[in-house]
């Protein structure tokens, strides 16, 4: 299918108004209007006006003809979006029940600390049409039962990957990290960058005069935070992309950020907190336990020692696993090699310890100098105390996640690439 989107943040202030206004007698007229087509749907003016007064009620945002202007954009980019996931949903024969949105009603009004009676009444003092918030729920839901189906079956996160994430974790001790909120503006044409950061700083102005962080992220984000209000927790500096650890690193605990640019679009911070890393499993470290497999060369006095440490280093490109540990130890006749067994990183020589503490399961040291001369050493396998077992679930469930959101982030933009869809504003 062709693709013709034309960029939503080249309309007009005065043609926003005209659309948006809240009084005149031509409103009802207009609201039948059509904003925008998708495939074989299509949103009105009235989809636009009735989600754009849920956004700024739930935001705290006064209700006028220029903040209904400044959203309007991102809040049409939102419903052409659920319009595809509706209808990804529908082509793979995905339907919502009415428990489950019941379900997520409850879950809304428990947030906000109240019942979905309560929340309807709500709706009806301020004179909104509750049918918005179940279309965007009903979205919402379908979207999940499509990345359930389609996604997460495809993502595993493997051992190696897993020891790999927890060392860097180890290595990483002391590190800036920053809680954080986000708002991402997706760029899916270069061409049309200046425009969208105009919609970022629109955005930006919105925030800092008091709206709510959480509810414009739910409403208007495109990333995979945004069902929870933005929220990505405490992420460490060294995982961040440069250009946006380079905003952060200048900004203060309750700051929101100008838009930031990167390969994806715009990003929004709300720096929430800061602090610096530290490992829940620092003080368990030396009772970890590893099985360790080593080649030694042995010295007889200091004039050997560089000459080994040279044998050391050519040989270690030829170890791709412990079995290859041994089998050289073997061809070599060196002493005091191949499997040593289950050893606690507290009862090695410190210089030793320091060595193993980070090093992944399957891969070769570098020449390490020790009492009987130049050894290459290998973990072979690493048994974790008890007490490190929450930390390690919690990393694994952050990588599947991030894994899981970057495919259906890329999941949704395909859709958009193959969608027809036509802007009428």
């Amino acid at each position: 299918m062709r693709l013709w989107l034309r960029t939503l943040g080249l309309l007009t202030l005065g043609a926003l108004v005209a659309l948006l206004g809240a009084g005149g007698p031509a409103r009802p007229q207009s609201e039948q209007r059509i904003v925008a087509v998708v495939n074989d749907d299509v949103v009105s003016a009235r989809d636009l006006t009735e989600r754009l007064q849920l956004v700024m009620l739930t935001s705290g945002i006064p209700d006028s003809e220029q903040a209904r202007a400044r959203l309007a954009p991102q809040v049409l980019r939102g419903l052409i979006e659920e319009t595809l996931q509706i209808q990804e949903a529908r082509r793979l024969d995905l339907g919502v029940e009415e428990s489950e949105i019941q379900q997520a009603l409850t879950n809304i009004a428990r947030r906000n600390q109240m019942t979905v009676d309560n929340m309807r009444q709500f709706f009806a003092r301020n004179g909104i049409n509750f049918e918005t918030l179940l279309d965007q729920v009903r979205a919402q839901i379908a979207w999940v039962k499509v990345v359930n189906r389609q996604i997460v079956p495809r993502v595993t996160v493997t051992v190696d990957q897993l020891e790999m994430a927890v060392d860097e974790a180890r290595r990483n001790v002391g590190e800036p990290e920053y809680l954080l909120s986000e708002i991402v503006l997706p760029l899916d044409n270069p061409a049309q960058a200046q425009v969208v950061a105009e919609d970022a700083a629109r955005l930006v102005q919105t925030l800092r005069e008091g709206a709510s962080f959480e509810s414009l992220a739910r409403q208007v984000s495109a990333a995979a935070s945004a069902e929870r209000g933005g929220d990505v927790g405490w992420i460490r500096g060294s995982t961040i992309a440069e250009e946006l650890r380079n905003a952060l690193e200048l900004m203060r605990s309750g700051d929101i950020s100008d838009p930031i640019p990167s390969p994806v679009g715009y990003h929004i911070f709300w720096l929430r907190d800061r602090r610096l890393s530290a490992a829940s499993t620092a003080a368990a470290d030396g009772q970890t336990e590893i099985q360790l497999a080593q080649i030694l060369f042995p010295t007889d006095g200091q004039d050997q020692i560089e000459a080994r440490r040279i044998e050391a280093a050519e040989l270690r490109e030829d170890l791709a696993d412990c079995a290859a540990m041994v089998e050289t130890a073997a061809e070599l006749n060196a002493p005091d090699s191949g499997r040593l067994g289950w050893l606690r990183l507290n009862d090695l020589p410190p210089v030793f310890r320091q060595e193993l503490a980070t090093l992944p399961v399957g891969q070769v040291s570098a020449p390490v100098a020790g009492p009987g001369g130049i050894h290459l050493l290998m973990v072979c396998d690493r048994r974790e105390p008890a007490g490190d077992a929450p930390e390690r679930e919690q990393i694994a469930e952050r990588l599947q996640r991030e894994r899981i959101d970057r495919l259906a982030r890329r999941y949704l933009r395909d859709l958009r690439k193959q969608a027809f869809v036509e802007v009428r504003l």
